[in-house]
């Protein structure tokens, strides 16, 4: 991060106007390390001497108590480009004084790195031939569109193609002078779409007691004895996400969707009181975060290993459809 800051002058934004459906939750505002992740973009944003930094879309209200400024989307419920099309349209006039480019984070990325942002400005100022209206960085060898640096000259042709129905940024890259940047490495890139994206210790905003517990302080048990102590009143909770838990279940399932798990800790302590409660999921990986999250605030519970498929695959009995109440 050392070294003179480039001719260019650029805007940073987080992109938080997603509407987070597979999350459950506002994931802007989810902790990893104690810190909400549309803050910890906004850092590395800084850090990567963008400026100013501003957040386009989310709650203004709770982006407000983190002291980040809000832009509202001009197009909220429309994808990334309308994000980037209302960022752009934030730096103003061209000939002015203000920043002449942007560079974008989105707001679900788990572990944002200054230096890859920093590498996508760089080459956004000129640090080689040929010049550009965007910079996208290449990670896994995959062009990342949301991690992308955007000049002032790309408004009018995004917006263009926005008005003619398009939404995928890639689709409307291919009216721009676009060059790509290889950054090293996979974190910078790797977000948070769904809850078992998440690290087990998120589940509780970041401040579960017990965090960083591993593996082997997670109970399992199989689906024979699954079978067993259902038998013996055992409850299950099941931390799938809806439509899963409606397409097949295993009988009598509870569904408590993982990113809800924290505020239903009582109800799993309660079917707890007189024996561990078990927790599936798809596969035994968010039941398993489930458990180590629980457990991590005294509730006997354990982990199904190869949870509903493993169930279903055996032949047992499955329910479908939506729940009786």
């Amino acid at each position: 991060m050392d070294g003179a800051a480039p001719a260019l002058r650029c805007m940073g934004a987080v992109l938080a106007g997603g509407a987070s459906s597979r999350m459950g939750a506002d994931k802007a505002f989810i902790e990893i390390g104690g810190e909400p992740m549309v803050a910890r973009a906004a850092g590395a944003l800084r850090a990567a001497r963008a400026a100013p930094v501003v957040v386009v879309g989310g709650d203004r209200s709770r982006l407000g108590a983190l002291s980040l400024d809000h832009v509202a989307d001009r197009h909220p419920g429309q994808g990334p480009l309308g994000g980037v099309i209302t960022a752009l349209g934030a730096l103003g006039g061209p000939g002015g004084a203000g920043p002449e480019a942007v560079v974008t984070l989105p707001c679900d990325v788990k572990s944002p790195d200054p230096a890859a942002v920093r590498s996508v400005i760089d080459r956004l100022a000129g640090a080689g031939p040929p010049p550009a209206d965007l910079v996208v960085p290449l990670g896994g060898g995959v062009p990342q569109w949301t991690h992308a640096g955007w000049r002032r000259s790309c408004l009018p042709r995004l917006s263009e193609a926005f008005a003619s129905g398009v939404r995928a940024l890639n689709e409307a890259a291919r009216r721009l002078r676009t060059v790509e940047v290889e950054v090293p490495g996979t974190g910078w890139y790797a977000d948070a779409d769904r809850p078992e994206d998440l690290p087990a210790t998120t589940l509780g905003g970041g401040h579960a007691e017990g965090a960083g517990m591993q593996d082997a302080d997670i109970p399992e048990i199989d689906i024979d004895e699954l079978e067993r102590r259902r038998a013996a009143g055992a409850a299950v909770f099941d931390v799938r996400e809806p439509d899963e838990h409606t397409e097949v279940r295993i009988p009598g399932a509870v569904l408590v969707p993982l990113a809800s798990v924290p505020e239903a800790v009582e109800e799993f302590r309660t079917a707890a009181a007189g024996q561990a409660v078990c927790v599936v999921c798809a596969a035994g990986g968010r039941s398993g975060q489930a458990v180590g999250f629980l457990r991590s605030l005294g509730v006997d519970a354990v982990n199904v290993a190869g949870g509903t498929n493993a169930w279903h695959q055996s032949g047992r009995p499955v329910e479908a459809g939506p729940a009786s109440v």
